[in-house]
């Protein structure tokens, strides 16, 4: 779903394909070894996503945001759903702030993908979405969209 840019593709993408080219052997590297689903750019936004199906149930997520030219932002989430309470349990930290060093990057990431993994659903915070799920899709429908995001080597 776009952000409603009518310039995204023609004007933002290339600058983003740009700054991300700088780091994309480092994301990919890391996404191939740890077998993740790879959103580039979701609703049309400065980020690369790295999904995976948590042991522990619901999505885990890397996301990787540029925040300015020589800078990214690294921030951990992990979600369970609830279609039928229209809820999503998320643990959500703030992010951290790095520079573009390959070797530096592939370490925080790894530590971030760890420190999902240890987190206990315990710590899961229930946000009530404004909209009923099954006012837009059945409960089939809603959960066929995780469908694709593999399990963790």
């Amino acid at each position: 779903m776009p952000n409603g840019s009518p310039n995204f593709h023609k004007e933002e993408l290339p600058l983003l394909e740009a700054f991300f080219a700088k780091i994309s052997p480092v994301l990919n590297s890391f996404a191939l070894d740890h077998n993740l689903h790879v959103e580039k750019y979701y609703h049309e936004g400065p980020s690369w996503s790295f999904q995976f199906k948590n042991q522990k149930g619901g999505i885990g997520q890397i996301e990787v945001g540029k925040k300015d030219d020589d800078k990214i932002t690294l921030l951990n989430c992990w979600w369970i759903d609830d279609y039928d309470t229209s809820t999503r349990f998320l643990k959500y930290p703030s992010g951290k702030e790095l520079g573009l060093d390959h070797h530096e990057l592939y370490q925080a990431l790894e530590n971030a993908l760890t420190e999902i993994l240890q987190w206990d659903k315990s710590e899961l915070v229930p946000n009530k979405v404004p909209r009923p799920w099954s006012k837009s899709c059945s409960k089939k429908q809603f959960y066929k969209q995780y469908e694709d995001i593999p399990d963790l080597k």
